[in-house]
C-alpha cells in the first residue's frame, strides 16, 4: 500500500513538472534578435546600378527607422531593384567577420511598408556562408535564402515563419551546389537583406523599416519534446528498478515491465524519426519535388498561375540513348527552365519528364508568355550530346478552387498541347475548342 502511494506520489510530481514546462514554454522562455534604427552593424542601400543597371537608391537613418529612396530606371538589366542591406556579420568596409546563427528562431517579424502611391512586393533575404562552398572575399558564393511577400494593406507589420525560406534555384545551378547543401541554412548568416520585389516597373519608390526581429523560444519545440519524453522514461526506468527490487516473486510482472520499456524505447525511436526534416527536393534534379510543392501551393497564394510541362518523346529519347543520358537532359532540362523563369517562380519535378512551374502574382496571359519563351528557348538549346528535344506546355490560372483542381486543369491543357502535334502552349480555357 505504502508502495502505491509512493508511486502516485511521483506520478503527481512528473505531471507537475510536465505542466510546468509545458506553460514556461508556451507562455515565457522567449528570445529575440533585433534589428532596427539602433543597430550597431553597418546599414546601407544597394540598387542594380554597377551590375547593369542604373536604378539609384539612397538610405537615410532616422530617429526610429531607416528610410530607402529609390528609383527604379528601365535599362536593360532585367531584373532592376533597391535594396536595404544590414551587414551583421561584416564591418563598415564590408570585410568578413563573425557570422551569426540564426537557426533556432522560428520565425522573423519584418515592419517595413511602401510610402505613397507606387508599392509592390518586397524580398526579404538571408545571406549565409558555408566553408565547403562559400569564399569570404567572394559576396556571390554566399547562399541566398529569400522569400517573396506582399504586405497587407492594413499592417506595416509581417510575420514570415523561417522554415518558409527558399534557396534560389538559379544560385543553386550557378554555384553546381550539390544536393545535400541545397535547403536553407542559417547557421551562419552575413548579411540581412530587404529588397523591393521582382518585376518592379521603373518609378520612385519609398520603403520604411523600422524594425527585423527574430523571435523564437530559449529551447525548440523539439527540445521541450525530447525533454519531457525523456523524463518520463527515466522515470519508467526508475519505478522497474523499484518494482524488481521489492519482490523477486514478482518476476513475471518485472518480465512485462521490461517489455513496456522496450515499447517506450521503440516509440521514442518513432517520434525522433518523425521529427526529422523531410527531403523537399528531388534528388537527380534539384528541383522541388511533391513534398517540396505542398509548401508553395498554399491556400492563401490566390493569384498564382501553373505551368505543366512535360518532355516531348522523352521514352523514344531513354530508348535511343539509354538513361543515363536521360538523366543528364533532366539536369540541363531543369536548369534551363530555372534560369529562363522569374526568379519569384517555383519549379518542381512532379515526375518522370513531366514538371510543374509555379508562378506567383503572375496572371493567366503572363504565364502563357512565359511558357512560349520557355517553349522556345528549349527548341533552340542545344542539350548534351548535341541532343535537341521539345516540351510540351499546359497553362491554368487558379479561378477559387482547390490545388488538385488547378493542377488537373493545367493537366488537361498539356493533354491537348501534345494531341496537337506537340511543342506547343495551350490555355486551360481553350482545352474545350478542341
Amino acid at each position: 500500500m505504502q508502495a502505491e502511494k509512493f508511486d502516485n506520489m511521483i506520478m503527481s510530481v512528473l505531471l507537475l513538472i510536465t505542466l510546468v514546462v509545458i506553460l514556461l514554454h508556451t507562455f515565457s522562455l522567449d528570445k529575440s534578435y533585433v534589428l532596427d534604427a539602433k543597430t550597431k552593424s553597418p546599414v546601407y542601400a544597394v540598387s542594380d546600378e554597377g551590375i547593369g543597371g542604373t536604378s539609384i537608391a539612397k538610405l537615410i537613418r532616422d530617429d526610429d527607422k531607416f528610410i530607402l529612396q529609390c528609383e527604379i530606371k528601365a535599362s536593360s538589366y532585367a531584373w532592376p531593384f533597391c535594396e536595404i542591406t544590414i551587414a551583421i556579420g561584416l564591418d563598415r568596409k564590408r570585410n568578413f567577420l563573425s557570422p551569426v546563427d540564426l537557426s533556432q528562431f522560428t520565425d522573423v517579424i519584418v515592419k517595413a511598408k511602401y510610402v505613397g502611391e507606387n508599392s509592390t512586393s518586397l524580398r526579404f533575404q538571408l545571406r549565409t556562408f558555408n566553408e565547403a562552398y562559400s569564399s569570404t572575399t567572394d559576396d556571390s558564393s554566399w547562399k541566398y535564402n529569400g522569400l517573396e511577400y506582399w504586405p497587407e494593406a492594413v499592417s506595416t507589420s509581417t510575420t514570415i515563419p523561417l522554415n518558409a525560406l527558399q534557396v534560389a534555384t538559379w544560385w543553386l545551378f550557378d554555384r553546381k551546389i550539390p544536393i545535400k547543401y541545397a535547403g536553407p541554412e542559417l547557421e551562419n548568416v552575413l548579411v540581412v537583406e530587404l529588397a523591393t520585389g521582382n518585376g518592379i516597373q521603373p518609378g520612385y519608390y519609398q520603403i520604411e523599416l523600422e524594425k527585423i526581429e527574430f523571435v523564437g523560444k530559449v529551447f525548440s519545440n523539439k527540445q521541450v519534446f525530447l525533454s519531457i519524453i525523456t523524463m518520463w522514461a527515466l522515470a519508467a526506468i526508475a519505478a522497474l528498478i523499484l518494482n524488481l527490487q521489492r519482490s523477486n516473486r514478482r518476476l513475471v510482472d518485472a518480465q512485462n515491465k521490461a517489455k513496456e520499456l522496450k515499447q517506450l524505447n521503440k516509440l521514442l525511436s518513432v517520434e525522433s524519426n518523425v521529427l526529422k526534416q523531410q527531403v523537399e527536393r528531388d534528388p537527380l534534379t534539384g528541383a522541388l519535388n511533391r513534398i517540396g510543392l505542398e509548401q508553395v501551393l498554399t491556400k492563401s497564394l490566390e493569384n498564382v498561375s501553373m505551368i505543366f510541362i512535360d518532355i516531348d518523346h522523352f521514352k523514344t529519347l531513354n530508348d535511343k540513348y539509354g538513361h543515363g543520358i536521360g538523366d543528364e537532359i533532366l539536369r540541363e532540362f531543369t536548369k534551363l527552365v530555372s534560369e529562363n523563369s522569374r526568379s519569384s517562380d517555383f519549379l518542381a519535378r512532379w515526375g518522370g519528364e513531366e514538371f510543374l512551374l509555379i508562378c506567383p502574382n503572375c496572371n493567366l496571359m503572363e504565364a502563357h508568355d512565359i511558357a512560349e519563351d520557355l517553349r522556345e528557348v528549349i527548341s533552340s538549346h542545344s542539350f548534351t550530346h548535341d541532343i535537341e528535344i521539345t516540351a510540351s506546355f499546359g497553362v491554368a490560372h487558379r479561378e477559387n478552387e482547390t490545388t488538385a483542381n488547378l493542377i488537373e486543369r493545367a493537366d488537361l491543357a498539356l493533354y491537348a498541347a501534345k494531341a496537337q502535334g506537340r511543342n506547343k502552349v495551350v490555355l486551360s480555357e481553350n482545352v474545350n475548342l478542341f
